[in-house]
């Protein structure tokens, strides 16, 4: 009889814990709820584009590689939003032609065209060789970044993934 008083007790007890952990499950997901159509809503206000602009979107993918380095892309020049990894932003662009780059660090430029009503989408990422110390391989602080063009099936995919920033391109 003893044995089942306990095994009795015990099982309330894990129901009651059980039931109030539900309870406060339960009261945070209006919050939840509220913060993924938030992002919804940000994902759908993201398509409205302005009339003869393009829109660039940048991505860096989180890697435990390098993951202490980050800084500002940079386009044409001028310093835009900074990218630590497993950040993107979007910012919108006048046609042209347009160099993206990672300040204060040696980059792979890329050199792209964007033309009105069009979007593309751009990987930052460390360089896997460049910028190691020649004593135990650790990173430096000029650790070179690669910037490349994705494809847009790829880089629509990484819109849906990322929680994006928008970012103001200067003209």
């Amino acid at each position: 009889m003893r044995f089942y008083e306990n095994a009795h007790f015990f099982l309330l007890v894990n129901t009651l814990t059980i039931t109030m952990l539900l309870m406060a499950y339960e009261s945070q997901c209006p919050a939840l709820a509220q913060e993924s159509l938030s992002h919804n809503s940000a994902t759908q206000e993201e398509s409205a584009l302005s009339t003869g602009m393009g829109r660039l979107y940048v991505f860096r993918g989180v890697r435990s590689f390098g993951a202490h380095i980050d800084d500002y892309v940079t386009i044409d020049g001028l310093p835009v939003h900074r990218i630590p990894p497993g950040t993107g932003f979007y910012c919108n662009v006048r046609p042209g032609d347009h160099v993206i780059s990672v300040a204060r660090h040696k980059t792979n430029l890329l050199r792209l065209s964007v033309a009105a009503s069009q979007r593309q989408y751009i990987s930052v990422r460390l360089h896997p060789e460049a910028g190691v110390a020649p004593r135990g391989g650790a990173l430096t602080s000029d650790q070179s970044f690669d910037v490349q063009l994705l494809e847009p099936a790829y880089g629509m995919q990484c819109v849906r993934e990322y929680r994006l920033t928008e970012a103001i391109c200067r003209p």
